[in-house]
């Protein structure tokens, strides 16, 4: 039997006023999804439950979390609420941030953000920094996700939002972490580890305990490091976190790796398989993976080795091509709607044209009636004559109006030509780029590989890896591969370089290079891959680039390039 609406409404609005308050309990997403199922109503409330249930399942399963988004988010736009539309839009950039689709992940949240500015609401403009900066920093874009998360810190502090703040240390302190700032890295950390222990909140201690159990790895305390690190496995498990359960499996096998402590790394490293299985984190299997072979390597098991390097390079190619395939998805979905949007323009107007036109014939039918009236009184051959111009100019106003028809029509066609063109050249470019880095980041994996191999066998075997080593090198022809692309690219993108070279004289090549691969919205990653060198020697270059375009800190780099036609 349902339950009375009055009645689900109370107990939602106890269990999360507004869709706002996150729920503390297991049992709380079952509650959800028993009153979501009971509660017949197409309404906000709806909504609310929608996105709370996609909230809740961000740390279970975040494809059922992107799943209630989707729902929340087509019910909101249809009702017009903007709260839970703002919500959705969140739910769904976390979901896809939690599975490594970063890209879209990034447009969700900052749609989220720009929705959160317009209604006022500080709260959701803080979260949805901290959210940004956690795609930032896991795409190794340190400066970009500082700034987002102390945005966040500056909104959650008139709040009184100790919980959040406590959540945003914990986070500016893993990236001081991977910058190696490890002083301020513990003081951030242990900060938020009292505030979320004052709070009693569970997930929040879970992650300080893991995020200082890895600074102190970083750092070669590999005892001091395993005890943070088994707090947040106890607590994981507790609360059922199955990502964070994942990931603590993961980081305790890497330590005990580091500690040379082989059974015990392979212990942990196995349950961490298992879990992420189970938990479907291809970006913990790929971790996992990466650590199996390190050991295989380490014991002289050149066969598990060699699995080990495929089982991870096939988790990672998978995440790339998911990422890819998500990137290429959501241009096509956003071509596809402005293409009903010019449809659904080229209607209105042509609606409007169909009522101008019945607005001229009525007022031709008007001043016909009144001048039939006024001609009755004269003479049979004036009202004859009058007769006779007004169907001549008829037929003219109707000779125009079709040639003008035709003309647009005519016009339309060559727009649509034009069009179709251009998605062609952009759907080619974009094919070629994702070949180019995949091709590069295989070859720069194979050359490791070999690297790695050679350490392990004799003399003889090593001579013939080194040749092929050569091979490898060779292969990887950066130049000639750049003149295929520049072709790619500049059938798209036709006087960006001429209009580029006009305004700085002074850029040389492989500038031009980079400007190119910014231009496409590349990150640095995929940057790296496609010229050739190493993560930080990009971000060395676009500091130069920088430099010669005469930028300010506070401009963004990437916003220039991309401004330019």
């Amino acid at each position: 039997m349902s339950l009375p609406d009055s009645l689900i409404k109370r107990l939602f609005y106890i269990l999360c006023l507004s869709g706002c308050l996150p729920l503390t309990a297991q049992n709380d997403v079952d509650s959800l999804r028993y009153i979501l199922d009971n509660y017949k109503s197409v309404d906000t409330v709806r909504v609310n439950l929608l996105n709370q249930l996609g909230y809740e399942y961000w740390i279970v399963d975040p494809i059922q979390s992107d799943g209630y988004g989707n729902q929340a988010l087509t019910l909101s736009q249809r009702l017009s609420f903007k709260p839970g539309e703002a919500f959705a839009y969140r739910v769904i950039g976390v979901a896809h941030w939690t599975r490594g689709n970063y890209e879209l992940g990034l447009i969700a949240l900052l749609k989220s953000l720009n929705l959160y500015k317009e209604l006022g609401d500080q709260l959701g403009e803080a979260n949805c920094n901290l959210n940004i900066g956690l795609i930032y920093s896991d795409q190794t874009n340190y400066d970009r996700a500082l700034d987002y998360f102390m945005e966040a810190i500056s909104l959650f502090e008139p709040l009184n939002r100790s919980d959040r703040i406590a959540t945003s240390y914990n986070k500016v302190g893993e990236l001081l972490t991977f910058q190696k700032n490890y002083t301020q890295a513990y003081d951030y950390l242990i900060r938020a580890l009292s505030i979320h222990q004052s709070n009693g909140f569970d997930y929040g201690i879970s992650e300080s305990n893991n995020r200082l159990g890895q600074l102190f790895i970083r750092q070669g305390e590999f005892d001091r490091g395993l005890v943070y690190l088994f707090n947040s496995l106890e607590i994981s498990e507790r609360i059922n976190d199955q990502e964070g359960i994942a990931r603590d499996y993961e980081n305790i096998g890497n330590a005990y790796l580091h500690k040379k402590n082989y059974t015990e790394a392979e212990k942990y490293l196995s349950k961490g398989e298992e879990k992420a299985k189970e938990f479907g984190s291809k970006r913990w299997l790929r971790d996992i993976y990466q650590d199996f072979k390190f050991l295989s390597v380490l014991r002289g098991s050149l066969q598990d080795a060699l699995r080990y390097s495929d089982l991870y390079m096939t988790m990672k190619d998978s995440l790339f091509n998911e990422q890819m395939a998500n990137r290429i998805a959501e241009l096509e979905r956003q071509n596809e709607i402005a293409v009903k949007e010019k449809e659904l323009e080229a209607i209105k107007q042509e609606r409007q044209l169909l009522e101008e036109k019945d607005d001229l014939n009525n007022t031709l039918n008007i001043v016909l009636g009144v001048s039939i009236l006024l001609l009755a009184i004269s003479a049979y051959l004036v009202i004859n004559r009058q007769r006779l111009k007004i169907r001549k100019d008829k037929d003219l106003y109707e000779s125009k109006q079709a040639l003008s028809k035709a003309e647009l029509a005519n016009s339309q066609l060559h727009q649509a030509e034009l069009k179709q063109e251009l998605e062609f050249k952009n759907k080619e470019l974009t094919s070629y780029t994702i070949n180019f880095i995949r091709k590069n980041e295989v070859m720069e994996e194979l050359k490791v590989s070999i690297q790695s191999i050679k350490a392990t066998v004799d003399d003889d075997t090593a001579a013939k890896l080194s040749r092929l080593g050569r091979t490898v090198d060779n292969a990887l022809d950066v130049d000639k591969d750049w003149e295929d692309f520049k072709l790619y690219f500049e059938n798209v993108h036709k006087d960006f370089f001429r209009n580029l070279k006009q305004q700085f004289p002074e850029l040389g090549n492989s500038e031009l290079k980079l400007c190119a691969l910014l231009k496409l919205n590349l990150n640095m990653k995929e940057t790296a891959a496609i010229m050739g060198i190493s993560p930080e020697s990009v971000k060395t270059a676009r500091y130069r680039l920088r430099k010669k375009l005469n930028l300010k800190k506070e401009n963004s780099l990437t916003d220039f390039v991309m401004s330019i036609s």
